[in-house]
């Protein structure tokens, strides 16, 4: 299957790994015991890529905070590794 852009799944799959893993770091970098709302992870995706494919590829793999009020940066860093690790 090709993407809307000439990529290929493998290509995004592999750009969303490592996606994910710079946004983890960035967690872990600022602020990593404080806490990370739902429009956090919004802006995060945001501040990652501009690219209106990969955004959504990102926002299909990153857990959303709703239904809680706030996550822990640190923790859902964590949570960003095992899904990349998952991702593929």
């Amino acid at each position: 299957m090709t993407g809307r852009f000439g990529r290929g799944r493998q290509h995004t799959d592999a750009q969303v790994r490592t996606m994910l893993r710079e946004m983890a770091d960035s967690l872990e970098t600022n602020r990593p015991g404080g806490d990370l709302t739902e429009i956090g992870r919004l802006a995060l995706i945001q501040a990652t890529t501009m690219d209106p494919v990969l955004a959504r590829a990102l926002r299909a793999k990153v857990p959303a905070v709703t239904g809680r009020r706030t996550v822990v940066r640190r923790e859902f860093a964590a949570q960003l590794r095992e899904i990349a690790e998952a991702t593929g």
